[in-house]
């Protein structure tokens, strides 16, 4: 679960502030720091201390003892050494900025904040004053304000690396993964052999689903940058997505060669145990990584993870909270109380709000009915492709259409009766702690009944007669979600399908034209194009309700069926994502879904067969069991 080790950044606070042309008297001190050894470099601070003794007017020299006191990780030294040169000029610019610095590596964030506000309002034309400033708001989660302040560094000086370099991260941060690709590529024109920068790129790369540049980039990361963990972490991380376990141990083993204490290390290993369905491995990584530094983000929702994964549900939705201290999470902050799952004032609303990706908010919108049932008002912020299907299946509700990164809350305002709010991905840990509080629910979505006839009448119009309607879906994901190794061909899908005798609807979504015409032109197979691949999700949950049954992969047309209670097959790869359990042809979630599992990653031949076999009956109203991924009966 790499998901965000981005602390390192490339930061350009690991160095002191840049040399403004010291006075000649330290000119030639400077000169032999910079060329020096650890060692040579400690015995000349000490040196320049001792000389300050004598001359403690010496605002130039307390600066450079500062700056020295800072590249060499003396923290105390430095903020006593830039305090001295601030009881001398207390406007001194790079005091400020050097002291700000040092109080930012202490985690001192609003004594940092003062400071570099003050280096900037006495140099506002200074580039790395504004580029230090806006790491101050990344470690305080302030994201647009960082964005913010290193866009004003490049104006200011188009030449700096680190300000590009930094203002991809909260690109990055932001979901702007085009714009951050292109921001670390200015950073990496100007500073080529900056291997942080690749490995930031790769994660970009990666975001943006451009998984052969992002394994290309996060190559180069380490061989600039050999003596880095984490730049071994992150092409970890890249071969896991591409199921290349193997180098992905490879390159972890390293990282833990190079640093033992590394978080981040342990934090991959648990991701690649995952993976390899070698939990207790992962579970026992996740651990490690949590002694090294407790309450870690990343540690506590990978380990979420597997215990979700294995249905342990009370401790996993504990720990599932920690997505909330992610650098990137998905989570907004909101000037409500938040509800703790206990009953609510009578004429009280309750806010649900989104985040995470449409399949996720499908899946935690089943315990929306349960708080129907209690007699909760619930306003549900949801994504506009969801707001009508959601109007129609929670009738009792208010919903708002609104994007999930919407931190502006401009509509909040209007519904006066809210008086708490909740994540809706926090709703199972109030609602769904056992096994037995899961539902055996027939549907809590509602297709809109007069489109979904139209819809009948269309596929059966337009298709050749013959046996039932299929609708299917054959991708599933990003490169970052494990896309390629949940997806597969359209030809794979329909050579195991089409003997059935079967028609087939698209539901796949995205632009899948070509490979529609592809199968018509090479398979002979005629598959209706249903919403060509894209579609309000009302429109889309018609046509699926239009269909016998469907199969398809992981995705949000899974959660789409399973919440419609509809037929539908699920091919789950032999990594799955805790939303499908690690064993089972069931789900707590969805009863109308069954699950037909990889054997081996990589091998959908199976569990193709079995797929075959399901579609086979013609009849979706049989309950479907099998005791492993090599047995179907119905």
């Amino acid at each position: 679960m790499l998901k965000h080790l981005l602390r390192e950044i490339g930061r350009s606070w690991a160095s002191p502030p840049k040399q403004r042309q010291p006075a000649n008297v330290h000119a030639e001190r400077q000169q032999r720091f910079v060329s020096g050894t650890r060692e040579e470099q400690r015995a000349l601070a000490t040196e320049l201390r001792l000389m300050l003794d004598g001359h403690p007017d010496d605002l130039i020299g307390w600066t450079l003892l500062g700056d020295w006191s800072l590249s060499l990780g003396a923290l105390s030294d430095a903020e006593d050494a830039y305090r001295r040169g601030l009881g001398l000029s207390p406007t001194h610019a790079r005091a400020q900025e050097g002291l700000g610095l040092a109080l930012l590596k202490m985690g001192r964030l609003e004594e940092a904040n003062h400071r570099l506000e003050a280096a900037a309002r006495a140099e506002p034309m200074n580039s790395d004053i504004w580029t230090h400033w806006g790491l101050v708001d990344l470690e305080m989660r302030r994201i647009d304000a960082a964005a913010d302040k290193f866009q004003r560094a490049v104006e200011r000086d188009p030449n700096n690396a680190h300000a590009w370099h930094n203002w991809g991260i909260t690109s990055y941060r932001q979901g702007q993964a085009d714009r951050a690709i292109e921001q670390i590529q200015r950073s990496l024109a100007l500073k080529p052999e900056h291997g942080l920068a690749y490995s930031n790129l790769a994660l970009a790369l990666r975001r943006s689903d451009r998984l052969d540049e992002a394994l290309a980039a996060a190559e180069r990361a380490t061989q600039l940058k050999r003596d880095s963990a984490r730049v071994w972490v992150v092409l970890s991380d890249l071969h896991i997505d591409r199921a290349d376990f193997q180098q992905a141990e490879q390159a972890l083993a390293r990282a833990l060669q190079i640093d033992s204490s590394h978080v981040g290390t342990y934090v991959g290993r648990g991701k690649l145990f995952t993976a390899m369905r070698r939990y207790a491995e992962a579970e026992a990584a996740y651990r490690q990584a949590l002694v090294l530094e407790p309450g870690q983000a990343d540690a506590e929702g990978g380990l979420a993870e597997v215990q979700l994964l294995l249905g342990q549900w009370a401790p996993g939705w504990d720990l599932h909270e920690a997505r909330r201290r992610t650098d990137s999470s998905p989570v907004r902050d909101m000037p409500l109380p938040e509800w703790d799952g206990q009953p609510l004032p009578s004429g009280t609303g309750l806010l649900i709000h989104s985040e995470q990706g449409m399949g996720d908010i499908i899946l935690f919108a089943s315990c929306i009915p349960d708080l129907l049932t209690r007699g909760i008002h619930c306003v549900i912020e949801v994504r506009p492709r969801l707001h009508a299907l959601f109007v129609r299946s929670f009738p009792g509700a208010t919903v708002i259409p609104n994007e999930g990164n919407d931190r502006s809350l401009a509509w909040l305002p209007a519904h006066e009766s809210i008086a708490q709010h909740v994540p809706i991905g926090t709703l199972p840990r109030w609602l769904r702690r056992t096994d037995e509080a899961f539902p055996r629910h027939t549907g809590y979505l509602r297709a809109a009944p007069d489109r979904t006839r139209a819809w009948r009448q269309r596929l059966d119009a337009e298709l050749p007669p013959g046996g039932p309607l299929i609708g299917i879906a054959w991708k599933g994901g990003l490169a970052m979600t494990a896309k390629h190794q949940r997806s597969l061909g359209l030809p794979q899908l329909l050579a195991a399908l089409a003997p059935t005798g079967a028609r087939f609807v698209n539901l796949q979504y995205g632009d899948v034209d070509a490979e529609l015409a592809a199968a018509q032109r090479n398979l002979g197979v005629n598959i209706h194009p249903g919403l060509s691949g894209y579609g309000d999700l009302d429109d889309v949950a018609a046509l699926t309700a239009a269909c016998d049954g469907i199969v398809t992969v992981c995705s949000t047309q899974a959660h789409l069926t399973g919440a419609l209670g509809h037929p539908g097959l699920v091919l789950v790869p032999s990594n799955p994502s805790w939303r499908y359990g690690a064993t089972g042809t069931t789900s707590p979630w969805y009863p109308s879904l069954r699950s037909i599992r990889q054997s081996a990653s990589g091998d959908w031949a199976t569990a193709l067969d079995l797929a075959a076999e399901w579609v086979a009956q013609q009849s979706f109203a049989g309950v479907i069991e099998h005791a492993d991924a090599n047995t179907l009966s119905c």
